[in-house]
């Protein structure tokens, strides 16, 4: 589970922003919150972040997404870190960039931290959160040559620590980081951190999808699926996969273009078929398939008509791009997934129905969160959401970006319209339109 997320320098954000998902003292929805009984704290299942546009809420998913990237994929020998620092203060385009999460792995809490530079990783650390006190894992501070590594905790081996000091000291180049050189040297002893960060946290952004077309057709889930997409109203009652009818050379050239993503059984969405169609290629025993997923409707005889998805509106592909995030949050534990535009062609019952289900499914044992941007503010709703569930980004008039949550302001109580308070201003994170400069009124 994802506690804490802090950043600094990034995009519009200038100075340090946090965001929790630690549950406060409020009492509604008690009974859906997980809680961590080890450390006597309670979690937040979800999380909405509201504000006006260019306010920040693509950049803070932005820095999550990119210290996430980061930290799994590294970067190349000598090239610089494609870091987005604040520009509207010279002072601040060399300055570090900062990351920091806070999450729970295994019932036990870490804290990893690091601070960056286009051309170096200036420090890192690694902390184990115990019930009164902290335990240093590791730090790394850059040096002139090579990254310069202590490990400190008594939970690694001494055999461990000696090969580990060697990693940080001979091998971890300045510009990479130094957990993220530890598992490309097949080393275990941070691997939980790293898995968690590669598989559990999934970010979606605003026109990106979650799963391969194939598995939401397959024969194990395209029940369930067509089951969703029929009683959110799509007119959809079921999915199939069919033969796209691609010649034998298109797709020997398909395979030379996509072969290093490509593996036994696993598909690859061909994106560069427009029109929303959706192909998927895949090979599976030494066998390439190419397929469509088709949708059917009924007609007024209750015979079934398929569909393409190119044929079917902006909002069900949207529907069909998130949805199986939303079924693996009721099916999986420990997932995080970060939505970008959750309601993005979405009606305000259907994104409504979507976060209920995934509510229904939380409760004091469960480890899986949500955390999505919308404008929606019929969202906003106290019946469905807790003040410490509600954030908003808001940008000063020196373009510099802040975030909140609701729970900060103090007047704020559990039957108060804050739906009305919000666009009235009085929260904040709502545009600034001067209509009568840009509209002046004839006299």
């Amino acid at each position: 589970m994802l506690l804490s997320f802090s950043f600094s320098n990034w995009k519009s954000f200038r100075d340090e922003v946090s965001f929790s998902m630690v549950a406060g003292r409020e009492e509604r929805f008690t009974q859906r919150l997980p809680v961590v009984g080890k450390y006597k704290l309670k979690a937040l299942p979800v999380a909405a972040i509201y504000g006006a546009n260019a306010s920040g809420k693509s950049a803070f998913i932005s820095a999550l997404s990119f210290a996430k990237q980061f930290i799994i994929r590294g970067s190349e020998p000598d090239a610089q870190i494609d870091l987005k620092p604040y520009l509207l203060d010279e002072e601040y385009l060399d300055k570090p960039s900062s990351f920091s999460f806070t999450f729970l792995i295994a019932e036990k809490i870490y804290r990893y931290t690091f601070s960056l530079s286009r051309e170096k990783v200036i420090s890192e650390s690694l902390d184990l959160i115990l019930k009164t006190t902290e335990s240093n894992v590791f730090t790394r501070e850059a040096g002139k040559d090579r990254a310069k590594v202590e490990i400190n905790s008594k939970r690694v081996l001494s055999d461990e620590k000696t090969t580990l000091k060697m990693i940080g000291d001979k091998t971890t180049r300045n510009n990479q980081l130094f957990l993220t050189s530890t598992i490309y040297q097949s080393f275990e002893t941070f691997k939980p951190i790293y898995d968690w960060l590669k598989h559990s946290l999934q970010i979606i952004g605003p026109d990106s999808m979650y799963t391969p077309v194939s598995n939401l057709a397959s024969e194990q889930n395209k029940e369930k699926y067509s089951r969703l997409l029929d009683g959110l109203d799509t007119g959809i009652v079921d999915l199939a996969l069919k033969d796209a009818n691609l010649p034998e050379s298109r797709k020997s050239l398909l395979i030379d273009a996509y072969k290093d993503q490509l593996n036994e059984g696993k598909g690859i969405l061909l994106s560069e078929y427009g029109n929303k169609d959706r192909v998927v290629i895949q090979v599976s025993k030494d066998k390439v398939e190419a397929s469509m997923l088709i949708s059917k409707h009924r007609d007024s005889r209750g015979n079934t008509v398929d569909f393409t998805f190119g044929m079917e509106s902006g909002g069900t592909n949207r529907l069909l791009d998130i949805l199986p995030a939303f079924m693996r949050l009721t099916e999986d534990s420990g997932t995080v997934i970060v939505i970008d535009e959750l309601d993005r062609s979405l009606h305000t019952l259907v994104s409504k129905a979507l976060i209920r289900y995934f509510l229904d499914a939380c409760n004091e044992k469960s480890r899986n969160q949500l955390i999505f941007s919308t404008h929606d503010v019929m969202l906003m709703d106290q019946t469905l959401l807790r003040r410490d569930e509600l954030w908003i980004t808001d940008r000063s008039f020196e373009g510099v970006s802040s975030l909140y949550s609701f729970s900060d302001y103090k007047d704020i109580r559990a039957d108060k319209d804050i739906r009305k308070a919000y666009l009235q201003g009085n929260l904040m994170g709502v545009p600034n339109i001067l209509i009568n400069e840009l509209c002046p009124q004839e006299d």
